[in-house]
């Protein structure tokens, strides 16, 4: 079946191993009351317009989407923070979908079945953009392929016969992409809707132009807030309590959230295990330096178990660490290095220089690959065609006489020097670039299988190393490890309570750490890997003042203890949160209003440099975007305001900005190259005016909807 063969191609990709199922991984975990976490009151991952999301539906997004991405890039995902982003992708989007659906159904907006079909068949997604469904000849979404294949789906499950599992994963996909086809488009005609109340004019498109394209030059004198002390300005309790409440609107907190203080223990190697380590490698040099062949320096490298493989093919230099690459030009062929320690990579490495040479980067080469019933069979076969060969066959014609592909293929260095290679390959590229050009050569591979090769053309010079190397990272030993965690946790024992960690911590070498503001929607703790059984204290059993337990977390080198300091609800922030920034606030407003009024009455631009301002030349300023000020590291939009107001040569000010009081002269008045086109200019205001509407129309609605969100439960 045609497409059966195309899917076979990419089944690598479609049987990559998925997320092992949640409750495998939590159910274990705890028993409350006797009732097992499998119940339905304690499988609820969050709530949204008061319904419950089951963790069984948020995680087969997460697998909808974790499966997507490795199908489309080719590559598994399994490091923490790939994952950690497909779960919260996942999250917006079922969020997100939730939102829009609830809004789409109270004004009879649908997506119907005709209209999904219509998508897929011009391919109007990307969803559809993966390997399965691309013509390779083209390069492009084929409609024809999903059909092929659709069809011979359908005939496995009505036939009854048992459907091959890269068939399954492949029809999964095909209706995880169907749902996320009707959600884009549902979105989309939202979006539309949306806009239509939000149109622009000829006026505003016109106005919005000017502010875009007219341009300012300006000399600019800026007071800096740095010309008053902070101890010349006084802020009074009740002006910080008066600001919180004229500004507590811009303070609403959607969520609920915790500050924590901890002690963040990173387990580093001891001298005694750095002692061990060059031990190690000066034995391991020894042996590099002293093998007699490729092969042997390969079989050291292994002994050794250099996380820098082998491979016995030359390499250009970009495929080595850095560390190795900078020493190459320096080495002679023949030559070990002592060894070094590298920072950057934290690790020991000796090098020997096995061959350096000019050779190509690109060769153009073809092949016939000969089978037998046996390696005897494979081989007379293969001497039969270098026979005919040799008596004026051409190398096409035996190409195809045995259904081998008669074209050529270019291979470049990029494409073979990263990672591992096996003997058999090895041998083949080191064929390859060896032979001359039109010479055919038989190679037995380990497997009785032969090939037939020729090179047609090679292409690009470069210099190319064999290079057999010793990296070993430097680890900490066991008994490191344990000293420090013994260390740690004597010092929690004797300082069992938030007051006596904190009081003492120093004394002993540990630093107490602040992180303010923590959600449950983050997937650890201050950053530190494989802390999520931390966090889960955080919100489900701590109460302000207590101390968690130690955790042993990170990539098994750290310590983790956590004082719960303080629970901030949702809702307004706190005025005890908030009074120290007010409080600056309003300093550097007050220090602003001194600085101006020293500059009342300044006529000229050295008037104001002789009451201390500093000068300076500003460039194109506009008045659709903020004047950035060297002196204060700040932008001003009313510098910016007040520039694109002015006339050619006036000086205006004083201007109360945000790091400073301003003085400006205008010099020149220009107008950039751009040509007015009203449909244009208005069809992006309306753009802009939709990308901010509907930003603060899915904050309105998820306040709206009161989402719940516990995925730090199971995640």
């Amino acid at each position: 079946m045609a497409a059966l063969g195309k899917i076979r191609k990419h089944g690598v990709l479609l049987v990559t191993t998925i997320a092992v199922a949640l409750f495998l991984f939590v159910a274990g975990d705890f028993v409350k009351g006797g009732q097992s976490l499998f119940q339905q009151s304690q499988q609820v991952v969050a709530e949204i317009y008061g319904k419950d999301i089951n963790i069984q539906d948020y995680q087969k997004q997460i697998d909808e989407l974790q499966s997507y991405y490795e199908i489309t890039s080719g590559q598994s995902m399994s490091g923490e923070d790939e994952l950690n982003r497909v779960k919260d992708e996942a999250w917006q989007t079922m969020v997100q979908n939730a939102l829009i659906q609830k809004q789409c159904d109270e004004l009879g907006l649908t997506v119907t079945d005709q209209e999904v079909a219509e998508i897929i068949q011009n391919g109007q997604s990307q969803m559809l953009n993966v390997p399965l469904f691309m013509n390779q000849q083209t390069g492009r979404y084929d409609y024809s392929l999903v059909q092929s294949f659709i069809n011979e789906y359908n005939q496995l499950k009505n036939s009854g016969a048992q459907i091959p599992d890269v068939y399954q994963k492949t029809y999964k996909y095909y209706m995880f992409a169907q749902k996320q086809i009707r959600s884009q488009y549902l979105l989309q005609k939202y979006q539309v809707l949306l806009s239509k109340a939000l149109m622009s004019n000829p006026i505003e498109a016109e106005l919005s132009f000017n502010n875009r394209t007219n341009e300012t030059d300006v000399v600019l004198a800026t007071m800096p807030l740095s010309l008053i002390s902070d101890d010349k300005i006084e802020v009074t309790d009740a002006e910080i309590k008066a600001k919180y409440n004229e500004e507590k609107e811009k303070y609403v907190q959607m969520v609920e959230t915790r500050d924590i203080k901890y002690i963040d223990v990173t387990v580093n190697p001891s001298d005694a295990d750095r002692a061990e380590a060059e031990e190690v490698m000066a034995e391991a040099k020894e042996k590099l330096a002293a093998a007699a062949n490729n092969t042997a320096a390969g079989n050291v490298t292994r002994q050794y178990t250099s996380v820098t493989p082998y491979t016995d093919i030359l390499k250009k230099k970009d495929a080595f660490p850095a560390m190795i690459a900078n020493l190459l030009d320096s080495m002679s062929v023949g030559q070990t290095t002592e060894p070094q320690y590298d920072a950057a990579t934290n690790s020991y490495f000796s090098v020997r220089l096995l061959d350096k040479k000019t050779e190509a980067d690109s060769v153009l080469y073809r092949t016939i690959a000969v089978g037998g019933e046996d390696a005897a069979a494979s081989l007379a076969k293969a001497d039969s065609i270098m026979q005919a060969i040799s008596n004026g066959a051409t190398f096409a014609e035996m190409a195809k006489k045995y259904n081998q592909p008669t074209d050529s293929t270019w291979v470049t260095t990029a494409e073979y020097q990263y990672g591992t290679m096996d003997a058999d390959n090895a041998l083949i590229i080191n064929t390859l670039y060896s032979i001359p050009n039109g010479e055919i050569k038989k190679l037995t591979l380990s497997n009785g299988y032969n090939i037939l090769m020729q090179v047609l053309d090679r292409r690009n010079p470069i210099e190319k190393y064999n290079v057999a190397a010793i990296v070993k990272p430097l680890n900490f030993s066991d008994a490191t490890y344990n000293a420090a965690y013994n260390k740690f946790n004597s010092f929690l024992a004797a300082n069992n309570t938030s007051d006596k960690i904190i009081e003492n911590a120093q004394n002993e070498g540990y630093n107490v750490m602040e992180y303010p503001d923590v959600t449950s929607s983050q997937h650890n703790v201050a950053g530190i890997h494989n802390s999520r059984e931390a966090l889960k204290w955080v919100f489900d059993e701590a109460k302000p003042g207590d101390v968690s337990k130690l955790y042993e977390c990170g990539d098994n080198d750290h310590l983790l203890v956590v004082i719960l300091n303080q629970v901030n609800q949702k809702g307004y922030r706190s005025f005890e949160k908030l009074q120290n920034d007010l409080k600056t606030q309003i300093l550097n407003e007050k220090k602003v209003a001194q600085l101006a009024q020293q500059l009342e009455g300044v006529k000229t631009i050295a008037d104001a440099k002789s009451k201390g301002a500093e000068l300076d030349t500003v460039n194109h300023i506009t008045f659709d975007s903020p004047a950035f000020v060297r002196s204060t590291v700040a932008y001003e939009p009313l510098v910016s305001a007040a520039a694109a107001k002015a006339k050619a040569n006036e000086v205006v000010g004083p201007i109360k900005g945000t790091s400073g009081a301003y003085m400006l002269q205008v010099l020149n008045k220009n107008k950039t190259a751009d040509k007015f086109d009203a449909k244009a200019e208005e069809e992006q205001l309306s753009q802009n005016n939709l990308r901010v509407a509907a930003s603060s129309l899915i904050q309105t609605l998820y306040l709206q909807a009161k989402v719940v969100d516990r995925r730090y439960k199971f995640f």
